[in-house]
C-alpha cells in the first residue's frame, strides 16, 4: 500500500472541512428559510387546533429531514463556491496552482467531501425522512377535529381491487365511507363492496361492521348485507392508508420496492414510484454536477476580486440546474420519458456544461 504524501493528506482534510462546514452553513440557513415560510403558512391552523408554541416546534422539527433533502444540491453549490471564492481572492488557490495543484487534482479531492454529504443525504432520505413524514401525517390526522367530514376522499389500488375511501380519523385507525370495487383479470368490474365505518385492530385487522355487496351476474345484480367484514388486506396498515392519501408521500426504496413489483397498495402511477426509487442513487451525481457547476470560480483573477461575474454565473447555472431538472422528472412523473433517461438526463447536461466551462477557462 502507497502510504499518502502528508502535505496531501492535511489539504485533504482541510478541504474536506471547509467544503462540509460551508455546505452545513447553507444548508442550515436554507432550511431556516423554508421553515420560516412553512411556519407562517401553517401557523393559524396550528393555533386554531390549540396546539400551541410546542405544535409550531413539533412541526418544524418533523418536516426539518425531508427540507434537508430538498436543498442538499443548493446547499452544495453555494457552499462550494463560498469556499472556492474565498480560497481564490485570499491568493490560496494562485499558491496551490503554483505547487503544482492541477484542477483534476482539486476535483478528487473535493470528491469525499461529495460522498460523506451523499451518505448524509441518503440516510435521512431512506431512514428519517419517511418516518418524520409519516409521524408529521398521523399527527396532523389525529390533532384535526374536522377530519371524519373533510371530503377529502382518496382512490388507490390494493390486491388487484380500486378501493376509494371518503376520510379517515385517528391517524388511519378509523375509516369513514369505504368502497371497494373488485374487478376480473381483465379489468371489468364483477362486484362492489360499501360499508360507512371500518375499524382497524391490531390482531384482527379491518373489520367493518355492516357490508352492502353488489355482485354482477350474467343478467341481474345480486344485493346482500353482510356482518363483521374485512374489506382490505392485511398489507394495508393505518401507516400504509395515511402514505397512501398523500399526494407525493416520503417512501423508503424497500416501500417502493414493494409497490411496484411486489403487489402493494398504490395510488400513484408506477412512473412515479420508479422516478422516486431512482432518486437516493442519483443524488451523488447531482452533488457532483453541483460542484462541476461551482468550479469554474477558481479562475477569477485575485486583482478582480468581486467584480467577476462568475459567482453569477455558476450560481445561475446551478439554478438552472435544478429548474431543468425538476422539468424532466416532471415528464418521467407522467410516463412521457423513461424513468431512467429523466433521472440521468440533467446531471449529464451539468457535466457537460460544467467541463466545457473549465476547459474554456483552462484555454485562456
Amino acid at each position: 500500500m502507497i502510504p499518502l504524501n502528508p502535505s496531501r493528506s492535511v489539504l485533504l482534510m482541510h478541504l474536506t472541512r471547509s467544503f462540509i462546514g460551508r455546505t452545513l452553513i447553507c444548508g442550515a440557513i436554507l432550511v431556516s428559510m423554508m421553515e420560516i415560510l412553512g411556519l407562517l403558512e401553517m401557523t393559524t391552523p396550528i393555533l386554531e387546533r390549540h396546539l400551541g408554541a410546542l405544535g409550531l416546534v413539533r412541526y418544524a422539527l418533523l418536516k426539518l429531514p425531508a427540507l434537508t433533502v430538498q436543498t442538499l444540491p443548493l446547499s452544495t453549490l453555494i457552499g462550494a463556491l463560498f469556499m472556492l471564492m474565498q480560497m481564490t481572492l485570499a491568493s490560496e488557490m494562485a499558491s496551490l496552482r503554483a505547487a503544482g495543484l492541477s484542477t483534476t487534482r482539486l476535483l478528487t479531492l473535493l470528491l469525499p467531501s461529495i460522498g460523506i454529504i451523499s451518505v448524509a443525504g441518503i440516510l435521512t432520505q431512506e431512514i428519517i425522512a419517511p418516518r418524520t413524514e409519516l409521524s408529521l401525517a398521523k399527527w396532523w390526522n389525529q390533532t384535526d377535529p374536522k377530519a371524519a367530514g373533510s371530503g377529502h376522499g382518496f382512490w388507490f389500488h390494493a390486491s388487484g381491487n380500486v378501493i376509494h375511501i371518503d376520510s379517515f380519523t385517528e391517524g388511519g385507525r378509523r375509516i369513514q365511507k369505504i368502497a371497494v370495487y373488485h374487478r376480473a383479470n381483465g379489468g371489468d368490474l364483477t362486484a362492489t363492496d360499501t360499508a360507512p365505518e371500518m375499524v382497524y385492530d391490531t390482531f384482527t385487522g379491518w373489520r367493518a361492521a355492516s357490508v352492502r355487496s353488489l355482485v354482477l351476474k350474467s343478467n341481474r345484480v345480486e344485493t346482500t348485507l353482510r356482518q363483521d367484514v374485512s374489506l382490505l388486506p392485511a398489507r394495508v396498515t393505518p401507516d400504509t392508508l395515511i402514505q397512501l392519501s398523500q399526494s407525493y408521500p416520503v417512501l423508503s426504496c424497500w416501500s417502493l420496492w414493494t409497490i411496484l413489483h411486489r403487489g402493494g397498495a398504490s395510488s400513484l402511477p408506477k412512473a412515479t414510484y420508479r422516478m422516486a426509487l431512482f432518486a437516493p442513487f442519483t443524488l451523488p451525481v447531482s452533488l457532483c454536477a453541483m460542484l462541476f457547476l461551482a468550479l469554474p470560480v477558481i479562475y477569477i483573477p485575485p486583482r478582480t476580486g468581486t467584480r467577476s461575474l462568475l459567482p453569477i454565473a455558476a450560481l445561475a447555472a446551478g439554478f438552472g440546474f435544478i429548474v431543468l431538472q425538476g422539468l424532466i422528472q416532471a415528464l418521467g412523473n407522467a410516463g412521457t420519458l423513461p424513468a431512467l433517461i429523466a433521472v440521468t438526463a440533467p446531471p449529464a447536461l451539468a457535466f457537460l456544461l460544467g467541463g466545457a466551462w473549465i476547459v474554456k477557462m483552462e484555454e485562456k
